[in-house]
C-alpha cells in the first residue's frame, strides 16, 4: 500500500502535468497556425504580386489595342486600293498637258513620288500586332494564378486544421489525466 502523502504528491503531479499539457497544446496550436501562415506568406505574396502584374499587363494591352485599333484601317484592302487609285490619279495628272501651267512639274512629280511611296509602304508594312491572343494568354495566366491562390489558401487551412486536430487530441489526453488525478482522491489507491 502507498503512503497517503505520496498519493497526494502523485495526484498533484498528475494535475500539474495535465494543466501544463493543456497549455502546451494551446501554445502548439497557436504556434502551428502562425508557422503555417509565416511559411506560406512568401508564396502568397508572390502570387498576389503576379496577379497584380498580370492585371497591369492586361490593362496595358487593352490600352494598346484601343490605341492601335484606328490604325488597323491602314491594313485593309480598301485602303490599299485607295492608295493605288491616288497614285494612278497623280500619274494621270502628271501626264496631263495643260495642268503644269497651274501646278509646277516639281509639285506633280513630288505628288507622284509620294503616292507611290505611300502605296509601297502600305503594301509592304508588317501587319499591326493582334493583341487579342496576348490578352487571352494573360487572362489564362490570371485564372491559373487565382487557382493557385485558392489552392494555397486551402493548403494553409488544411494544415492548420490538421495541427489543431492533433493538438486537440493531445489536450483531450491531458484533460483525461487531470480528471484521473481528481478522481484519485485521498481514500482511493491506484
Amino acid at each position: 500500500m502507498t503512503a497517503p502523502g505520496s498519493r497526494v504528491r502523485r495526484r498533484r503531479a498528475l494535475r500539474r502535468l495535465g494543466v501544463t499539457g493543456l497549455w502546451l497544446a494551446a501554445l502548439l496550436t497557436v504556434g502551428a497556425w502562425l508557422g503555417v501562415f509565416l511559411a506560406l506568406a512568401p508564396a502568397r505574396a508572390a502570387l498576389n504580386g503576379a496577379a497584380q502584374s498580370l492585371g497591369t499587363l492586361d490593362r496595358q494591352l487593352a490600352d494598346a489595342q484601343a490605341t492601335l485599333a484606328p490604325l488597323d484601317l491602314l491594313g485593309r484592302p480598301e485602303t490599299q486600293d485607295a492608295a493605288r487609285t491616288l497614285r494612278t490619279l497623280a500619274e494621270a495628272a502628271q501626264r496631263t498637258p495643260l495642268l503644269d501651267v497651274f501646278i509646277s512639274p516639281a509639285t506633280l512629280d513630288a505628288g507622284v513620288t509620294l503616292a507611290r511611296q505611300w502605296e509601297t509602304d502600305l503594301r509592304g508594312r508588317p501587319p499591326l500586332p493582334t493583341l487579342t491572343d496576348a490578352r487571352r494568354s494573360v487572362t489564362e495566366w490570371q485564372a491559373h494564378v487565382q487557382t493557385l491562390q485558392r489552392r494555397l489558401t486551402g493548403l494553409g487551412v488544411g494544415l492548420g486544421l490538421l495541427v489543431t486536430l492533433l493538438c486537440a487530441w493531445f489536450a483531450a489526453g491531458q484533460a483525461a489525466l487531470i480528471r484521473l488525478a481528481a478522481e484519485a482522491g485521498p481514500g482511493q489507491s491506484h
